[in-house]
């Protein structure tokens, strides 16, 4: 291309430009400078937010257990052992006796043992100084471990006659009324009671040797009626026959008398008769011809067995938060327990009744 031309072309370029700018002015846009070239605007960079830290769920907060109670020792169960009609041991099995005083007083932790009860007949003749020896080796065990309650049987104290010596004389070596439970003793141990708590229930333990006399009853009642605000547990020789049909006479007719009489006794415990026997014995103590009492009244005397009675006593077991008194029988001899094939005639539970049972 000619200068000429180039110069033409190089007006009408500009030209076109400066219109082209003119027409910008017009509309309101500003024009870029000419020797502006295109910028890439480039956005600053978004922020990255810091990411947030995962939300961590509070813990679960363990409620404080609630601390267990404390037991009270007083509500534990307790357990009476009961011996009757050792004569056998002491005439014939002197051996057998030490066992089963023994294994009470190493067993009396473990069952929690309070009281050794025996229902008379201690020995076999009263007149045998060895017998009473026998006897004393035994029961000497107890001596300052466990209280010792016991009422003399026929062959104690000579039946009708009343002879007390030799059996106050072995119950002495007891030291029992120097016991915190001691409450009262008449005529060389003939008549005795003792005052005993079970939980928070107050009891009487008391008895009567064998063949009562007139003394005796009105003492019984007297010192029941003192104490009508305890439960009592009679203890005695000669209470139950061994048949329901049997006829009463002696101390079973006159002690019946003294539990009518008196509505807080609720357990009878006897020996006498060679056999076992349990019987509830109702009592209609308002008069309004319904009976609203139960008296307990169990017999146990196990002399009619091989060796004197092959080492058998009774364990009772007061449990005053169950309301029951749980009843089994033992040897230590054998060690085994209930004789009899049929075990309910030895093992049995019966309501805890008491005075002050709500």
């Amino acid at each position: 291309m000619s200068n000429r031309m180039n110069r033409h072309f190089v007006s009408f370029v500009i030209s076109l430009f400066a219109v082209f700018a003119l027409a910008l002015s017009f509309f309101g846009c500003a024009a870029p400078a000419a020797s502006s070239a295109l910028q890439t605007v480039t956005a600053p960079p978004h922020e990255q937010a810091s990411p947030s830290p995962a939300a961590t769920a509070s813990p679960t907060q363990t409620p404080a257990s609630t601390p267990e109670p404390t037991p009270d020792p007083a509500l534990e169960p307790v357990t009476f052992a009961w011996i009757s009609d050792t004569q056998g041991y002491a005439s014939s099995f002197p051996d057998s006796l030490p066992i089963m005083t023994k294994w009470i007083v190493a067993n009396r932790e473990r069952l929690n043992i309070q009281y050794v009860i025996h229902t008379g007949d201690i020995v076999n003749d009263m007149l045998r100084k060895r017998e009473w020896k026998a006897v004393e080796v035994a029961f000497d065990e107890f001596i300052g471990k466990i209280p010792f309650f016991a009422i003399a049987g026929n062959h104690d104290n000579k039946g009708m006659m009343h002879m007390y010596d030799d059996f106050h004389a072995l119950m002495s070596r007891q030291n029992y009324t120097e016991y915190p439970t001691f409450g009262g003793e008449e005529a060389l141990g003939r008549r005795r009671y003792d005052l005993v708590t079970i939980g928070y229930e107050d009891f009487i333990l008391i008895g009567t040797g064998y063949s009562l006399q007139k003394s005796d009853y009105d003492w019984l009642n007297r010192v029941l009626a003192e104490h009508s605000d305890r439960t009592a547990i009679l203890v005695a020789h000669w209470y139950l026959e061994l048949k329901a049909t049997d006829a009463l006479y002696g101390d079973a007719k006159t002690l019946r008398r003294v539990v009518a009489a008196n509505p807080n006794v609720r357990y009878v415990l006897c020996g006498h008769r060679h056999g076992l026997r349990h019987a509830e014995e109702l009592y209609d103590d308002d008069g309004d011809g319904t009976p609203d009492r139960v008296v307990q009244a169990i017999m146990v005397d196990y002399q009619g067995l091989p060796n004197g009675g092959e080492g058998y006593f009774m364990l009772l077991t007061f449990n005053v938060v169950e309301r029951t008194v749980s009843i089994t029988s033992y040897s230590p001899v054998l060690d085994d327990y209930n004789y009899y094939e049929d075990e309910s005639l030895e093992t049995f539970t019966m309501p805890l009744s008491t005075v002050n049972q709500k």
